[in-house]
């Protein structure tokens, strides 16, 4: 009793001074809060570790302000094609055809006769046509990317329409013209393709194995809301859009007073401050007009919502309640709550039941929104003659445990701690703490009620626990179950729309000449200084030290990073998931994840292709115990022969499901052109091999990885020579005696053009891939030209592929390229190659592929996209450079590679010089005639199989072809 009382004295000892840290210093949680004239809220986050700003403009409105119709998705595309200044060489000649197109689409959707609708169809192709002699594509892009840009992006929610990207610092006077020029006069510019791309978008989710089931949740459990309503829309209102409509939404919910602005990294928010309002003040004022109520839907223990999953075997059911949305006072009490039933440690009390085998699954999760939260706890009973009945009712017992208060003042004290570090952990870095910031402002959240809300754990007490697990686990909820079965796909035909192709592509409008007038200071990218900006202290011939500060809290990760992976071993890849699954000589599973717990620490297992990790993190103060329990796992993991069933069943589970996924499908043939017998989908650890194993091997097999050379990377706030002797005292480094060497597949050759084809008759979408193998590029120079020309053919919006596949024909929603290398110290004359891919409708897949053939045999050729590309690769090296978690791992793995400095040191200075004439020597000499073999993935009665064996000699695919 004394030990309990002492620990839970410590506990909130830590919980409250971490707190009382944040408050203190602020940084890097400090948000500045302005309003612009025009009442415009801007957040500014001055964090200056990393050499990047992350921008991101939020309308507050979204799906829900517009149920069903799918317009606020719709309007975020139109948001790309520019405004009356960006993206035409003459608006004034270009309107009349914009607004003559947009009474076409409104004429439209009013008409039911099919001969009509055809007749006006025809029409609005004729005057897309014409409009398009006027626009110049892409073109906003392509200043984005010129301008320090990258990750140049946009999503549409329930609650909000959010436009963003990265950019360099010194480009802020451009972002900022460019990101709100695009807000004050957006036009429906090249309308027909984007439409046909939103097609493509549904069919691209109706593909999706859980996408179905994920609709019909949301359908029947939000019944009566606006959030009853997929985000993209009906199929219906998709083939009907109206315009004017999409203007509407536009002057109503595009105003000032319901949009924000947050710059989020290293910026001056005293400094800025003028030029804000010289940009974004001149968006429209005004306020968006109030949502109209609607009552919140009613769970009813006596319904049960069935949910339809093409997963065999398996049974799965749960749960659902209402929960309490982010600006509820029971909102944090409420997470803690949650994280005691179930958390990421495994330690909680519905994990308990999978910890103890009396269950294969169990958890517990929220879907939160701006207005409603639900949350649910679901369960699949042990495969194959588990209980669902008895499976809810040992659920619902834990639940019970939760609302009586039965739980140790230790356990509540810990989840506490835990809830301290992962929000640290969210808030250190700057992508998600952006996230939360947009989060916050959609929601009508100050940023100060958020850090209030962290603030508050340490008050809470177990009587708040149970009051709050009383009031959301009540008597109102609806069960749900899983069947066995699929969904009917709503089919979406394409219109036969002639395409698009703008004459003047890549040609600069006026106000793009303006912007060029604007001043700016060219800087270098940033890059890592492997000396300067990581500490390195070698501990053995075959283990280094790597360790970095922590500049914003007190809480510590170190990674063991053995040099092996599972491209050496494929046994490791069972060996990372089992870990996860059991404990130590003396300890369950579950006992040990709470030692882990209690002292605010994780520890995780990371197989991948070169390399296998043992993460741990937690707070520094804890750093030495922590070692301690990691030094148990590390000696004395003990297997349990009950888990190793369990994730036989998973992956028997994992493997009956592959199939169900086009993506899976389209991956694995991939591999199988690329490197034949040695893809990671048939030289793998199989079922059938995984079956003559057992735990004690596979703990064995972890027990001899640890003898492979090691890098230790620590980021934390403990001195190198401290972190040196705890990981001395705590891993055997006398036993690492087995130095690295870098295992590599060799690429495939291609003897004779071939179409590998294989049949999905289940696929609403077609997925083409092609694999061009390409000569070595054995200098940095020659590595440079050649990322140039990959990025310049198919890398992002700026690609000729995006361009002539999805943005002028809207042959495809998905279409990219990009280039496969190792590492030039390793394998300088290892051949490259080229791989592009397209997610099509299966009636479009002819002429998708047909373009992307023409334009590998024909490339067009076009100055501006290649400077876009160009710049775009060199903002993207300053753009991610590797904040001070990964910065160690960085230099480690890159000096495992062979690299003395950074890779990108030479190829900075290089590319700058490059330009078109590189692009075309590089396509001419050495991509033209490439030999290229096409893959296929879909419905074999909706494609043209004469006409796709033109491209080579057929090959029919079967599943195990690709997959063992």
């Amino acid at each position: 009793m004394k030990k309990t009382v002492l620990f839970v004295i410590v506990a909130w000892s830590v919980c409250a001074s971490v707190m009382a840290n944040v408050r203190a210093e602020g940084y890097p949680l400090k948000v500045t809060e302005r309003k612009l004239s025009n009442g415009l809220t801007v957040w500014i986050n001055e964090d200056h570790f990393l050499p990047k700003v992350f921008g991101a403009v939020v309308v507050k409105a979204g799906a829900k302000d517009c149920p069903n119709t799918g317009i606020a998705h719709y309007f975020e595309h139109i948001m790309f094609k520019g405004t009356d200044k960006i993206g035409t060489v003459d608006y004034q000649a270009e309107k009349p055809w914009l607004d003559s197109i947009a009474a076409r689409y409104d004429l439209l959707a009013n008409t039911r006769d099919e001969a009509m609708r055809r007749e006006i169809q025809n029409d609005i192709n004729r005057l897309s046509v014409k409009a398009g002699e006027y626009a110049i594509p892409n073109e906003f892009t392509n200043l984005i990317s010129l301008y320090g840009g990258t990750r140049l992006n946009a999503f549409t929610s329930f609650d909000e329409t959010v436009y963003h990207n990265a950019f360099s610092p010194q480009f802020i006077a451009q972002w900022c013209e460019l990101n709100s020029e695009r807000l004050l006069t957006p036009e429906f510019r090249l309308f027909q393709g984007e439409l046909e791309t939103v097609y493509e978008e549904k069919n691209m989710y109706s593909d999706n194995m859980v996408g179905g089931a994920m609709e019909q949740a949301q359908k029947q459990l939000l019944k009566g809301t606006p959030y009853s309503y997929p985000v993209i829309g009906s199929t219906e209102n998709l083939k009907n859009p109206r315009l004017s409509e999409m203007r509407a939404f536009y002057e109503k919910y595009y105003v000032a007073g319901n949009m924000g602005l947050i710059l989020c990294g290293d910026v001056d928010a005293d400094s800025i401050m003028p030029l804000l309002e010289r940009t974004f003040g001149r968006v429209k004022p005004g306020t968006a007009p109030a949502a109209k109520p609607y009552a919140l839907p009613v769970f009813d223990p006596s319904n049960v919502v069935h949910l339809k999953l093409p997963i065999p075997i398996m049974k799965a059911a749960g749960q659902a309640y209402l929960a309490p949305t982010d600006r509820d006072e029971d909102y944090v009490v409420f997470e803690i709550a949650l994280s005691i039933l179930t958390n990421g440690s495994d330690a909680g009390l519905l994990d308990s039941l999978v910890n103890e085998n009396k269950m294969l699954m169990a958890g517990a999760g929220v879907m939160s929104l701006k207005d409603l939260s639900v949350m649910g706890f679901g369960y699949i009973p042990n495969i194959p003659f588990g209980s669902k009945r008895k499976a809810a009712r040992q659920c619902l017992e834990q639940i019970e445990r939760l609302k009586r208060g039965q739980f140790s003042e230790e356990v509540l004290a810990a989840q506490k701690l835990n809830y301290i570090r992962n929000k640290q952990r969210m808030l250190e870095n700057l992508d998600e703490r952006s996230s939360a910031m947009i989060a916050a402002m959609s929601h009508g959240l100050s940023w100060d009620a958020v850090l209030r809300q962290y603030q508050s754990v340490d008050k809470i007490t177990k009587a708040d626990i149970m009051r709050v697990a009383s009031k959301y686990f009540s008597n109102s909820y609806v069960r749900v179950e899983k069947k066995f079965g699929t969904y009917p796909k709503e089919k979406i035909s394409q219109p036969n729309y002639k395409p698009v192709a703008p004459k003047h592509a890549g040609e600069k409008s006026a106000y793009a000449k303006t912007l060029e007038q604007m001043p700016c200071s060219q800087m270098p990218p940033r890059l890592v200084d492997f000396d300067k900006d990581v500490a390195t202290l070698p501990l053995s011939p075959l283990v280094h030290l790597y360790t970095t500060r922590n500049p914003y809290n007190d809480l510590f990760q170190l990674q063991l990073i053995f040099h092996k992976g599972s491209m050496e071993d494929r046994r490791l890849e069972a060996v990372s998931s089992y870990l996860d699954l059991i404990g130590v000589d003396s300890l369950s599973k579950h006992q040990f994840s709470k030692n882990l717990e209690a002292l605010g620490a994780r520890l995780n297992f990371i197989a991948d292709s070169h390399s296998f990790s043992v993460v741990l993190s937690g707070f520094d103060r804890n750093f030495s115990s922590a070692m301690s329990l990691l030094n148990r796992f590390l000696t004395s993991a003990k297997p349990d022969k009950r888990k190793f069933k369990e994730m036989l069943k998973a992956y028997k589970i994992q493997r009956k499901t592959f199939f169900k996924d086009n993506g899976n499908i389209a991956g694995a043939a991939m591999e199988k052109v690329m490197f034949g017998s040695k893809s990671s989908f048939i030289d793998h650890l199989s079922l059938e091999a995984l079956k003559q194993m057992d735990g004690q091997l596979l703990v064995d097999i972890f027990k001899e990885l640890q003898s492979n050379e090691m890098s230790v990377v620590y980021s934390g706030n403990l001195g190198s020579e401290e972190v040196a002797t705890c990981v001395r005292n705590n891993v055997n480094l006398d036993r690492i005696n087995i130095p690295h060497h870098f295992v590599y597949r060799q690429l495939e050759s291609i003897d004779t053009p071939t179409v590998y084809f294989f049949d999905n008759p289940d696929a609403r979408q077609a997925l083409i891939r092609t694999y061009s193998l390409l000569p070595a590029a054995s200098t940095e120079e020659a590595r440079a030209k050649m990322q140039l020309w990959g990025n310049y053919f198919g890398s992002g919006m700026s690609s000729i592929l995006f361009q002539e596949i999805r943005e002028f024909r809207s042959y495809a929603y998905s279409s990219s390229g990009s280039l496969y290398s190792l590492p030039l110290m390793t394998h300088p004359d290892a051949p490259l190659a080229y791989v592009t891919q397209l997610g099509t409708q299966a009636d479009k897949s002819m002429l998708a592929l047909g373009v992307l053939d023409s334009i590998f045999r024909n490339m067009p050729v076009r100055a501006s996209n290649v400077a876009a590309n160009r710049q775009a690769i060199i903002h993207s090296i300053n753009n991610n450079y590797p904040d001070f978690r990964s910065i160690g791992r960085f230099v480690a793995l890159r000096r495992v590679e062979g690299y003395r400095q950074d890779p990108s040191l030479k190829r900075s200075s290089i590319l700058p010089l490059l330009g078109i004439d590189d692009v075309v020597s590089v396509y001419e000499s050495q991509v033209k005639c490439a030999p290229r073999t096409v893959i296929v993935v879909g419905d074999k009665r909706k494609i043209d199989m004469r006409q796709l064996a033109q491209y080579g000699k057929m090959v029919e695919l079967k599943k195990e072809d690709i997959y063992r």
